[in-house]
């Protein structure tokens, strides 16, 4: 009895990591080369924001938003939107624990 529910915790544990689900981050103000152009905006502030989540047992505990970060950046810079975005999502790994990081960078559009 023992051994078939380690077996199913260590099943649950394996497909648990299968389940994490990664969003996109498409801004609704993000701008192209040619929409800058045509709209006459120019490019300001460059912004690098960084936030760090936790992760227990693959379990996302506090995750960052990278669209919230971006609309954070826009509005702190008094911009339109962003152009040239760069969204970076990588993770450190200790036994039990994740911590992902997620990095953004791009240019205000004013």
């Amino acid at each position: 009895m023992k051994r078939v529910l380690l077996v199913l915790v260590a099943m649950m544990l394996l497909f648990s990591a299968c389940s994490y689900i990664q969003k996109e981050a498409i801004p609704e103000g993000l701008y192209t080369a040619p929409q800058m152009k045509a709209d006459q905006l120019e490019r300001g502030d460059h912004v690098i924001l960084t936030r760090y989540g936790f992760r227990l047992f693959t379990i996302p505990i506090s995750l960052p938003q990278p669209n919230t970060m971006i609309n954070t950046a826009i509005q702190d810079n008094q911009g339109k939107g962003i152009t040239n975005l760069d969204v970076e999502f990588s993770e450190f790994n200790i036994l039990i624990f994740q911590i992902p990081k997620i990095r953004v960078e791009g240019d205000i559009v004013k």
